[in-house]
């Protein structure tokens, strides 16, 4: 019988300790692979997960060079202007947090073909609105429409991957989506200043449209408790794929041959399930990091677009230009730190295999090669057990002090209106390591929860985007009294302080969740 027809507890964790024993005895026996999906599968699920999540990470940013024109248009006032940015980020925050439960117990593939349709719609209404009332919500509807797709994304890669590859293809989509955040603004600026406002959202509208159609013949449904580990062919519509029927699909899924005891039991639908993950001690430290940085950075690209407009008195066009220095170094940073954490859990990895076999030799030859005792020594004390969490974010002790350090910089520069190459330098400087900390989390919770990871990382998309929400609601009014150097010295300052949560986690997480393993044991809760 295999591991996943065994009577499965789905509470926090366990599901990463049954992939990763399933996984080791797929390794050593040469059973049934934890995936059909092989690399060159992987890897177009890389390029249809990025192709989608890239609609999301740009509807923010593409319509940052045209705040001023929107305020002059419908005759606003600048708090005004920055709600139809605060509204997005609320509604990209509370989408995938319920959302993503629907993903974990429907499927992915209905789901990411919904949220698509929103979107397309929502663009579209967006292009012949014609009152600020409208703007705002639409603007609701296309953050709530597009951004599940983002923790969706994060739970396909957990149906398909294995913790030692899955920091690399975490890396690979986050970076691809980031092309939004590096090449949105001089996108929407090209569009508005040639053909109107307007143009941003019928772009977004031909683009999601284009992607719906891929979507929709192209993606297979990867969920486990559907399609097992993707060589069983769903049996609803909703969660069928046109793809199922190529035959070069079902010779390498191995549709005609399922591995039917792959299946998962289904879990049932629980719409509060995020804040149940949220609520874990080392979670909701890590929450508070990740948020913090997200909202700093996001801050800091609403700030920019407003000193460039007005004291800088650039071009819409011009406005543009100035966002490349940080849009490509966040795309430079996200994907290289994905596959700096392939590196370090290798290297983690090894480290804690060779300390743990020589522990194993002492303690055999301590209690006389009882190995019955040895094994329950080393399972009972979580010393012995990997620190994933140490793997997955020491590095971003060291990317959180130079990004905050860089804001800081940035904050200034904009206070005495330095030229212009300085503040373009800092903002670049500040956002080749802002966003690492975001594909470092990402990966540590689909590592923590690879069955729900959808639901995970919606708690991860609400905290982030409720922050960032607060502290961009609140920029304008912190300007007038502290000066941008003021505002940035006191965000980067807190972000900064943060970090010290994250040597927290890294210390006790691993205790912590080995503690709630025994307790799960012993029905304690």
């Amino acid at each position: 019988m295999s591991l996943r027809n065994s009577k499965e507890n789905p509470e926090e964790y366990k599901s990463d300790h049954h992939e990763h024993n399933r996984d080791h005895l797929s390794r050593e026996k040469g059973k049934i692979p934890y995936s059909r999906f092989q690399r060159p599968e992987k890897f177009m699920l890389v390029v249809q997960c990025a192709f989608t999540g890239l609609f999301s990470t740009i509807a923010g940013v593409i319509y940052y060079p045209v705040l001023s024109v929107i305020e002059q248009k419908f005759n606003l006032t600048e708090e005004l202007v920055n709600i139809t940015v605060v509204v997005y980020f609320i509604f990209q925050g509370l989408s995938p947090t319920l959302m993503g439960g629907f993903a974990d117990y429907l499927g992915r593939r209905p789901i990411v073909n919904l949220s698509i349709f929103l979107y397309f719609a929502a663009c579209i209404g967006l292009a012949c609105s014609n009152t600020y009332t409208q703007i705002i919500a639409l603007r609701c509807l296309q953050a709530a429409g597009i951004s599940p797709v983002i923790a969706i994304n994060s739970g396909i890669m957990g149906d398909v991957t294995t913790r030692k590859e899955r920091g690399g293809y975490v890396g690979y989509i986050s970076g691809f989506q980031v092309v939004g955040s590096a090449f949105g603004a001089l996108i929407g600026a090209g569009l508005s200043s040639r053909w109107g406002w307007r143009s941003i959202f019928w772009f977004l509208a031909i683009g999601s449209g284009t992607c719906l159609l891929f979507s929709l013949f192209l993606l297979p449904e990867t969920k486990r408790t559907i399609a097992g580990n993707g060589s069983v062919t769903p049996k609803s519509a909703f969660n069928w794929s046109p793809v199922l029927l190529l035959p070069i699909a079902r010779k390498r899924l191995h549709l005609d041959d399922p591995d039917l005891e792959t299946v998962e039991p289904a879990s049932k639908l629980n719409l509060l399930a995020p804040f149940s993950i949220a609520k874990i001690p080392e979670i909701s430290l890590l929450l508070i990091v990740t948020g913090l940085q997200f909202a700093t950075w996001t801050t800091h690209s609403t700030s920019l677009t407003t000193s460039l407009s007005k004291d800088y008195h650039l071009s819409v066009a011009k406005i543009g230009l100035c966002f490349m220095p940080s849009g490509i170094c966040t795309l430079i940073s996200v994907i290289s730190s994905g596959r700096y954490l392939n590196y370090n859990y290798r290297q983690k990895m090894t480290q804690h295999k060779a300390w743990v076999a020589e522990q194993e030799k002492a303690l055999l030859k301590e209690h006389g090669d009882d190995h019955h005792l040895v094994k329950q020594i080393m399972e009972s004390d979580y010393h012995y057990t990997f620190n994933i969490f140490r793997a997955r974010l020491q590095p971003a002790l060291f990317t959180i002090t130079l990004s905050n350090m860089g804001f800081i910089a940035f904050g200034w520069c904009l206070s005495v209106k330095a030229p212009l190459a300085a503040v373009l330098c800092t903002s670049g400087f500040a956002s080749l390591f802002s966003n690492c900390i975001l594909t470092m989390a990402v990966t540590l919770i689909v590592d923590l929860f690879p069955s729900r990871a959808s639901t995970a990382t919606g708690c991860l998309n609400l905290s982030r985007c409720a922050l960032s929400a607060i502290f961009v609601g609140c920029l304008s009014k912190m300007t007038q009294h502290m000066k941008s150097g003021g505002v940035f010295t006191f965000l980067g300052s807190i972000t900064f302080l943060s970090g010290g949560l994250l040597l927290v986690i890294i210390a006790h997480g691993k205790k912590l969740s080995h503690r709630r393993r025994q307790q799960e044991r012993k029905g304690q809760i």
